[in-house]
C-alpha cells in the first residue's frame, strides 16, 4: 500500500511537472525574445550615435540584460572567431528557450552587422526588429493562453491519475 501511495506521488509530481516545464518554456521564450528586441534596438542606437567596433556594441549590451546567446558570442569573438560564425554558433547553440524561427531572424543578424555602412545596417536592423516584434506578440499571446493551461492540465492530469488508481 505504502509503495502503491509512493508511485502515485511520483506519477502526480511527473505530470505537474511536465506541465510546469512547458508553461515555464513559454515564459522564457518570451523574456529572450524581449532580451532580443532591447539588444537589437541598442545596436541600432550605438550605430546612429557612436558607431562602435562590432566587439564592443556587443560588450555594452552584455553588460545590461542580454539575451542568453550574446554572452557566448561575445566569448568568442574575443577568442579570435569571425563575428558571423561567433554569432551563428551562439545562437544555435546557446538560446534553448527561442523556437526555430525565432533563430532565423536572429541567424540573419550575423550577416547585416558590420557587412554595410553604418546607415544600412540600422535600417536592415529595424526590420528585424519588426520581425521580431510580430514573433514576441504570437509568443505573448501563447504564453497566456496556453501557458496557464498546460500547467493546469499537467496538475489535473496527475489528479486524474491517482484518482482512478486509489
Amino acid at each position: 500500500m505504502l509503495i502503491k501511495n509512493i508511485a502515485l506521488g511520483l506519477v502526480f509530481l511527473a505530470c505537474g511537472g511536465a506541465g510546469a516545464y512547458y508553461s515555464r518554456a513559454m515564459h522564457l521564450r518570451v523574456r529572450d525574445l524581449e532580451a532580443s528586441l532591447q539588444m537589437l534596438g541598442s545596436f541600432r542606437a550605438q550605430l546612429r550615435f557612436s558607431r562602435p567596433p562590432l566587439e564592443r556594441m556587443l560588450g555594452e549590451v552584455c553588460a545590461g540584460q542580454p539575451p542568453a546567446f550574446l554572452p557566448h558570442a561575445l566569448r568568442l569573438m574575443r577568442a579570435g572567431t569571425a563575428f558571423p560564425a561567433a554569432w551563428r554558433e551562439a545562437v544555435t547553440q546557446h538560446s534553448p528557450a527561442l523556437r526555430q524561427e525565432d533563430r532565423a531572424r536572429l541567424l540573419a543578424c550575423a550577416e547585416l552587422l558590420g557587412a554595410w555602412d553604418a546607415a544600412g545596417q540600422s535600417e536592415a536592423l529595424l526590420l528585424q526588429e519588426a520581425l521580431l516584434q510580430a514573433q514576441l506578440e504570437q509568443a505573448r499571446a501563447r504564453r497566456d493562453t496556453r501557458g496557464k493551461a498546460f500547467f493546469t492540465l499537467g496538475i489535473l492530469a496527475g489528479l486524474t491519475v491517482m484518482i482512478l488508481f486509489l
